[in-house]
């Protein structure tokens, strides 16, 4: 079979998926099968797929077809351009947070910051990034053992320098920062179940969950941050577009607050400066 032709067909396989792009999808599985550049499946729809190249990319599309987020299927998932492993089990990256490591990386060179810590490193990207684009002395913590294995492959495959540990929020941590930041579990208990089935069937439910109000990380964080900022650090989160008024509210009494918008126009970053 021709790609052009595997691609016709992969097309009738997805279709009927919901928040998919199969023709895109479909030359992304195709490029890793074959170990190429997505460019070259552009270049070359007339090449004949070898059985195993042809087996296994329907094995896939089975796979996605069923509701398995691709990211899980493949493994792995692009991030600023930067190649992340991805576990099944681990919150997969989106998009948007590259507008938190944006606002981090300005935050960090406007204020010669030195240090950063972030609460709930998932697959690490955040503080990966955030130490390959500024150097700044990094850490990173989650409590869950497979964010912890993932961050640590991801460490090493980037060649960052990132420290990472195990911990329930401040549990195990010390010393202070410069900067503290967290992208928390913020959808309301409630709404779990409206959410996209790639998303409430496979993710963890741990890293979505932020309780009834979507709130409790962020009091909890908000509560013990400033026995663990510097004086005049800042506390840094991603929040849910519907969010601007109660983080706010919640960071009022000791920070000084501004917020930054995504590409779509909600408020998607909380920053915080810590009042002394």
């Amino acid at each position: 079979m021709k790609i052009k032709e595997a691609l016709s067909k992969s097309i009738v396989y997805l279709k009927e998926r919901e928040f998919t792009d199969p023709l895109y999808e479909s030359r992304l599985i195709l490029s890793r099968i074959l170990e190429k550049d997505i460019s070259f499946i552009y270049a070359y729809l007339d090449l004949e797929l070898e059985p195993k190249d042809e087996e296994k990319f329907f094995q896939i599309l089975k796979m996605r077809q069923s509701g398995q987020p691709l990211q899980y299927i493949l493994k792995e998932t692009y991030f600023m351009d930067k190649k992340f492993k991805i576990n099944r089990g681990v919150l997969i990256p989106r998009k948007e947070t590259e507008i938190s490591v944006e606002v981090i990386t300005e935050v960090v060179k406007k204020n010669k910051c030195k240090s950063f810590l972030e609460i709930g490193c998932g697959s690490g990207i955040v503080t990966i990034m955030v130490n390959l684009l500024t150097n700044i002395n990094c850490s990173c913590l989650d409590i869950s053992d497979l964010a912890i294995e993932n961050t640590k492959t991801n460490i090493k495959n980037l060649g960052a320098k990132v420290q990472v540990f195990k911990s329930n929020l401040f549990e195990n941590v010390t010393g202070k920062f410069d900067i503290i930041y967290s992208n928390p579990p913020y959808i309301k208990t409630g709404e779990i179940k409206n959410l996209q089935d790639e998303v409430k069937n496979f993710e963890p439910i741990s890293a979505l969950d932020g309780g009834e109000s979507g709130l409790e990380f962020y009091k909890k964080i908000i509560k013990q941050s400033t026995n663990y900022l510097n004086d005049n650090g800042f506390l840094i989160f991603e929040i849910g577009y519907d969010q601007k008024d109660s983080i706010e509210n919640l960071m009022s009494k000791d920070f000084n607050i501004y917020f930054i918008k995504d590409l779509q126009g909600y408020y998607r970053v909380a920053v915080g400066k810590r009042r002394c």
